[in-house]
């Protein structure tokens, strides 16, 4: 599978987002090689979706976001103590479900790491049933990316 997510270059795909959150490398994050397992950017990546979620008052809802499907790409390493910066957005509306990108890059040179779409199911908390993601939540998230157009 490609990264075909990545429109139209990666130099113009990166200025689309608007949300990021940042992270250090620790020590226990990395492998025998001294550089960032890959096991690790899984994590990353919940948490930038997390902070993004969180940016946008949906925990304080009664919805529950739940990864239906998720593709990583590794473009380079990171190294223990580096600082990253990841980036989030949303890029697709469902019926049911959105899709989120990510990207990862060394906070002090821009150089991508790795890159991510997900795709979050919306349910209902009390009832743990998906549900039509409700138009609020849809302009919500359209107010905030400013670029996202919905459909």
């Amino acid at each position: 599978m490609s990264a075909d997510y990545i429109t139209p270059n990666m130099e113009e795909w990166v200025k689309k987002f608007t949300f990021e959150s940042y992270c250090k490398v620790r020590v226990c994050e990395t492998d025998l090689y001294a550089h960032v397992n890959n096991t690790s950017y899984g994590p990353y990546f919940e948490q930038g979706r997390a902070d993004y979620l969180e940016e946008l008052g949906f925990y304080k809802e009664k919805l529950m976001f739940v990864v239906g499907d998720l593709y990583f790409r590794f473009h380079s390493e990171a190294y223990a103590r580096e600082e990253l910066v990841i980036k989030v957005r949303t890029s697709r509306f469902g019926t049911k479900s959105f899709t989120m990108e990510s990207v990862i890059q060394r906070k002090a040179t821009g150089d991508v790491i790795a890159t991510n779409w997900t795709t979050l199911i919306i349910m209902d908390s009390e009832t743990k049933k998906s549900i039509v993601i409700p138009e609020w939540v849809k302009q919500r998230i359209q107010d905030y990316e400013k670029t996202l157009q919905l459909s």
